[in-house]
């Protein structure tokens, strides 16, 4: 059985993110002693609970009205004050876009100007609707942002973000950790969130922290795009948003000016901010987290959670640690007896466990064992995100047959533009969906593939039991270290005449099959150019083991009308072999690779 963590209505399961705030976790509500639902619960740090927010926090529940049940600040929001005050909402797979900004500075994955702005582009809407509702945020930093591992972002701290804003004065350890995204006019609320705004913007492009006080001038001026690996400063269109954004000269009267020229930075350069993409970044950044994550939460679901009933008050033991953090004692009465079934039990445990070493322990080795269940339990989690594509796909294929049926029958202009837009709409997810089941699909047969050697393994070591006593014998001594040490001090000559040979030989990534390109549907739709030929330009970023990580357009298309997008998926589908430097296998870039669509007659 797992371990967790009373608070309030909540059994807390796993830290998912910490941050001056306090900390996001992964929790189970409960139905009787079997398991309901999953949930995110923040709770607050200390510092914060001495300034006050266990008394104050019921206000956010006034907020919460405000935002209207958005998807974009997370649904389901409960908040429960008293000892230990914490808020809760609708469980969405996902981490901080703090977190996201240092595992991309860890992993050396670019994070490029597209994805940047996708993330920006969430948030702001988030600030737009707050705006429209008389209400502003005042602390936003990556910290209020929350990203899934399907590329949407929520901006999960709005119903209480003010009140955290008027405690950072009697929570200074907190405002020094927030430094970097306070310095707007805190005489201007809008002001003071698109400057915070800004502010995640120049770290997301710079993977640096805007510097808090000095010339914010000379800083724009030096910046460049190291989050996308290159040294080149940063594009012209950006650094002019940027600077209205945080030089304050030429700022947005009103929250529909910014959004009138955020949507010019995002849709007229040569960017392609899309979910699609944000969500194939997710899935390569944190693969193992989403893959553990996914583990624990199957785990979750088949617990039996009869301890932390009221029924199961007597029946706890400390296999199961329950923590009322919320301020209940359990019963002194019930400890010595607890004290004495816990060391009877531990020493039945060591006998029958001394038993099955010596008598009826199986010859398989144990890692191996843990190994094969691993697998088993990720396969059975692939087929059901499988399982869910497919079902997703269905209903997306039968909204486009209604949607079809609707146009035929309208004759109204206007609904045939709102029809066929939708229409579009729903392509661009189908596509979405399609890339994402050959994704599931592949990593479904990778781990088939797996279990089967691993299967393969095991059935030998079983076959062969007496085979593995052995291998550790001669293993202890290792010999071969020791008598590979004289090897450098007897041909000492020698090996410092191959120094100068030995030169660094770097090759770049390669392709190894390139997949064809499918010429955009919305192209065909508006008849844009079918009768001309078009090239896309592109380059790849690859990692260590020949996957796509990063692609970088070089010379689009111009236009909404989906080549880049075409070539961007096209690469993703595409097989690589990696880079390499002294024959090793390291991430790096392809050359540029060249994607044409031929004219259609």
């Amino acid at each position: 059985m797992g371990t967790y963590t009373r608070l309030g209505s909540y059994l807390l399961a796993y830290e998912l993110a910490n941050d001056p705030v306090g900390s996001i976790h992964r929790a189970v509500v409960i139905a009787g002693n079997g398991f309901d639902r999953h949930v995110l619960v923040r709770t607050f740090s200390e510092e914060l609970f001495q300034a006050g927010m266990n008394t104050r926090l019921a206000e956010a529940g006034r907020v919460v009205p405000l935002l209207g049940g958005a998807r974009i600040f997370g649904l389901g929001y409960r908040i429960e004050s008293g000892k230990t005050p914490h808020v809760a909402w609708d469980y969405v797979p996902g981490r901080s876009l703090a977190q996201l900004i240092d595992k991309a500075k860890q992993e050396q994955i670019p994070f490029g100007v597209d994805h940047a702005l996708t993330v920006i582009q969430g948030v702001a809407q988030g600030i737009v609707q707050m705006q429209a509702k008389g209400v502003s945020h005042g602390v936003l930093s990556p910290h209020s942002v929350w990203v899934s591992f399907e590329g949407a972002t929520q901006l999960v701290d709005a119903p209480y973000a003010s009140l955290v804003k008027s405690m950072l004065t009697k929570a200074p350890a907190a405002k020094h950790k927030l430094s970097s995204y306070l310095q707007g006019p805190e005489n201007d609320a809008l002001q003071q969130d698109l400057f915070s705004l800004g502010a995640m913007l120049y770290e997301l492009l710079t993977f640096e922290r805007l510097p808090v006080g000095g010339d914010l001038q000379a800083v724009l001026d030096q910046a460049a795009l190291k989050a996308a690996q290159e040294d080149a400063p940063l594009p012209a269109e950006i650094r002019a948003f940027l600077g209205r954004l945080l030089l304050g000269r030429q700022p947005f009267a009103t929250v529909e000016a910014f959004s009138t020229e955020l949507e010019r930075v995002l849709y007229d350069g040569e960017y392609s901010p899309t979910t699609f993409n944000m969500a194939f970044f997710m899935h390569t950044l944190f693969r193992e987290e989403n893959d553990r994550d996914a583990t624990a939460m199957k785990a979750e679901k088949g617990d039996n959670y009869l301890a932390y009933t009221a029924a199961g008050e007597t029946l706890r033991s400390g296999a199961t640690r329950v923590e009322h953090i919320d301020g209940h004692n359990e019963a002194k009465v019930s400890q010595k007896n607890s004290t004495l079934l816990i060391g009877g039990g531990l020493a039945a445990v060591v006998i029958l466990g001394l038993g099955y070493i010596f008598f009826g322990r199986p010859k398989v080795d144990p890692v191996m064992q843990k190994q094969l269940a691993e697998l088993q339990l990720l396969k059975v989690q692939i087929e059901q995100q499988k399982s869910d594509l497919d079902a997703k796909a269905k209903a997306e294929a039968d909204k486009t047959t209604q949607l079809q049926k609707q146009l035929t029958e309208t004759r109204s202009v206007e609904d045939k533009a709102r029809i066929q837009k939708q229409l579009d709409e729903a392509q661009d997810r189908k596509l979405e969906l399609e890339r994402q089941q050959k994704a599931a699909e592949q990593r479904l047969a990778e781990q088939r593939q797996n279990e089967l050697k691993l299967a393969e393994q095991k059935k030998a070591s079983e076959a062969k039991p007496v085979s593995l006593p052995p291998p550790p014998a001669p293993e202890i001594p290792k010999p071969q270290p020791m008598q590979e040490a004289p090897k450098p001090s007897v041909p000492t000559p020698s090996a410092s005449q191959a120094t100068p040979v030995a030169v660094p030989v770097s090759e770049p990534a390669r392709v190894v099959n390139q997949s064809a390109p499918v010429f955009p549907v919305r192209a065909i739709q508006l008849r844009w150019e079918t009768n001309q030929d078009h090239t896309v330009r592109l380059k790849v970023f690859v990692g260590e083991q020949g996957q796509a990580l990063k692609v970088s357009v070089i010379e689009g298309v111009s236009g909404a009308f989906g080549f880049d997008e075409a070539a961007i998926d096209a690469a993703n589908k595409s097989t690589y072999s990696p880079a390499t430097r002294d024959g090793r296998p390291v991430k790096g870039w392809t050359a540029e690779i060249a994607y044409r669509f031929q004219k259609r007659r």
